[in-house]
């Protein structure tokens, strides 16, 4: 079971997401789902007794099949009021590196049919609407731990 509640209209979730870079760490992993126009970093919810680095390794393992070596970056809390409904969410974000052969910029979930994964050119981030926006900071940031609080209304 995630953590991820409604409390009187408002919601409270746990998250995970990765960082996943080429080897040669000029392309970073995103997805988006259907036809929305945000982009995000892979990852997903954490569940209930669950620690976030072995959430993040089943996450990327179900929808890429990845099994990656992961590094913690960042956590990040973030406050978002959409549509009269106040969103709390918190997540813990890793850093990877994939050393395989990137074969398309541009392939489908493993677990869900409707999301896709894209190898974005580190160099082109701006053309993108990554979400949360400190998003594009941690990519492009150091190593070093980072705690984020953000707010979007």
């Amino acid at each position: 079971m995630n953590i991820d509640f409604e409390i009187k209209g408002n919601r409270f979730n746990a998250r995970v997401s990765a960082i996943i870079l080429n080897e040669n760490k000029t392309k970073v992993l995103l997805f988006k789902v259907g036809n929305r126009n945000q982009f995000m970093l892979p990852g997903g919810r954490i569940e209930f007794f669950e620690d976030s680095k072995t959430a993040i390794k089943r996450e990327i393992k179900e929808e890429l099949g990845y099994e990656l070596n992961f590094k913690l970056c960042s956590i990040q809390e973030n406050f978002v009021d959409l549509n009269n409904k106040k969103i709390t969410q918190y997540c813990f974000c890793y850093k990877a590196l994939y050393n395989g052969k990137i074969k398309t910029d541009k392939f489908m979930c493993k677990d869900n049919n409707s999301q896709y994964f894209y190898w974005v050119d580190i160099s082109k981030l701006n053309d993108y609407n990554i979400v949360p926006k400190s998003t594009y900071q941690l990519i492009i940031n150091s190593n070093d731990i980072e705690h984020i609080i953000e707010f979007d209304n």
